[in-house]
């Protein structure tokens, strides 16, 4: 399945795979610049952005992208003086890694490309793999050729950069935030707890440059562990990111040259940051994958199964919050009941199918015109109830004729074959207005549904005011 994640839409093809290819050159030159004289990039982050924006964007990847992605890489290597044989083969390596990457995670579903499902991490890790291996097998041949040095050296070393790089920064682009994406796990909380986790990696580091030797890599795991639990995806595997690449340089700090001569410990060093940067990514999405979960655990609570709408208990919350916020305000609030006309004879005439699919579509027509601070629920059968905060009775009754009209002309398909039937609702209304001050959403209910009886025995589809 590919996922649909939205492309700007004001922006013609053209320009963005133009974008693209900008943004594959700057890349290269990251890395062209992170050379050691004579031989591979120490920091390669092309290839990784390149598979992250085309798995995030799938419309990106069309035949002119990857032709604009090709020029880039060839561009940047041929502007910084290397010849036109070792550009063609060290890039081709490169597409083709990207290529298998790509191939990998194009069909995995939209959840775990966003990194929403506890085997995110894992699938990434296979695809890194997988790309990676690709890259170090066609590309390591150049080694005796351009380098003066054994290819399997050439093997280790790409190999290593790769999975290291894939794993580092494809995360952060599939992470990146989206319109849709749910609250941040640390929003409304303490001042401390928002900065705590962070504090903790600054700490290790502190920690890190007092103790010195060999196990300096693992000092920020318990950090890194706790950010990815009160962060976002995104924020935990840009830290991520941050730090490892940090503890690579300080590591490699005049003890290390990414060079054949330390393939073997440079080797164990990328190896080392990779899996460093995997558990705190398996623990952001596990976390999410918990955090959806229970999003959708309590939707299903609070919404009634059918419709979407509030459910009754839940409407009751609701109506109760907003009559007491602005039930003594000037304007008040409004509460409204409304049933649909001769629901039972839709399910005798037509079947309970029939009946399901009028009241989703009576309930969407109503939903359409509401306000956005207006809540809807269903109270059970056909019958559903509304409360209107900040209206006066005028516009409360506006309000009530519009849903009205809104469900009247509406022709409803209640049938795959396309068979449509028209509906009306009863709505009685009640103002805070006229009660009492102290008057609850339940005397509130009562009194509408009073009015309500009034509407269908004056003869239905109208609006009964209290």
């Amino acid at each position: 399945m590919t996922p649909s994640f939205a492309l700007p839409r004001s922006l013609p093809r053209s320009w963005l795979w133009l974008g693209l290819g900008l943004l594959v050159f700057a890349a290269c030159l990251v890395g062209i610049f992170a050379r050691p004289i004579g031989f591979l990039s120490a920091f390669w982050p092309a290839n990784a952005l390149l598979l992250g924006v085309l798995v995030r964007y799938p419309a990106i990847a069309r035949p002119a992208a990857w032709g604009s992605a090709a020029i880039a890489y060839v561009a940047a290597d041929l502007l910084t003086g290397s010849s036109l044989g070792m550009a063609l083969w060290l890039n081709g390596a490169n597409l083709l890694s990207v290529t298998v990457g790509w191939l990998v995670l194009r069909r995995l579903s939209e959840p775990v490309l966003r990194l929403r499902r506890t085997v995110s991490a894992m699938y990434l890790l296979l695809a890194a793999l997988a790309a990676s291996a690709a890259g170090a097998l066609a590309g390591s041949g150049a080694a005796p050729v351009y380098f003066n040095s054994p290819w399997t050296d050439l093997l280790s070393l790409w190999f290593s950069t790769e999975l290291m790089n894939y794993m580092l920064i494809v995360p952060v682009v599939l992470a990146a935030p989206r319109d849709d994406d749910p609250p941040s796990p640390v929003r409304g909380a303490p001042l401390f707890w928002r900065v705590a986790p962070v504090g903790s990696l600054l700490m290790a580091e502190g920690i890190r440059g007092l103790v010195g030797g060999p196990g300096v890599l693992a000092f920020a795991v318990p950090g890194l562990l706790w950010c990815a639990l009160s962060y976002s995806t995104f924020v935990a595997s840009l830290l991520s990111l941050v730090v490892c690449l940090w503890t690579m340089a300080g590591v490699a700090m005049g003890v290390l040259n990414f060079t054949p001569a330390h393939a073997g410990d440079v080797f164990s060093l990328r190896v080392g940051v990779t899996l460093l940067a995997l558990g705190p990514l398996a623990v952001a999405c596990a976390s999410a994958a918990r955090a959806e979960t229970l999003r959708r655990l309590d939707h299903a609570v609070r919404h009634d199964e059918l419709t979407g709408v509030l459910a009754r208990r839940a409407f009751m919350r609701q109506g109760q919050r907003l009559l007491t916020r602005y039930g003594r305000e000037t304007a008040g609030v409004a509460v409204l009941m409304l049933d649909i006309d001769h629901f039972k004879q839709v399910n005798d005439q037509h079947g309970h199918s029939a009946g399901d699919q009028l009241l989703i579509g009576i309930t969407q027509a109503m939903a359409t015109a509401l306000r956005a601070q207006d809540a809807l629920g269903r109270m059970g059968g056909e019958e559903f109830a509304v409360v209107l905060p900040e209206v006066s009775h005028a516009e409360a009754q506006a309000i009530a004729e519009r849903l009205r009209s809104a469900v009247a002309q509406h022709p409803f398909e209640v049938a795959p074959g396309g068979q449509r039937l028209h509906a009306t609702v009863s709505i009685g209304m009640v103002h805070s207005a006229s009660m009492s001050g102290d008057a609850d959403i339940d005397t509130l209910l009562m009194a509408a549904d009073a009015s309500l009886y009034r509407a269908k025995t004056e003869g239905r589809n109208r609006v009964a005011p209290a």
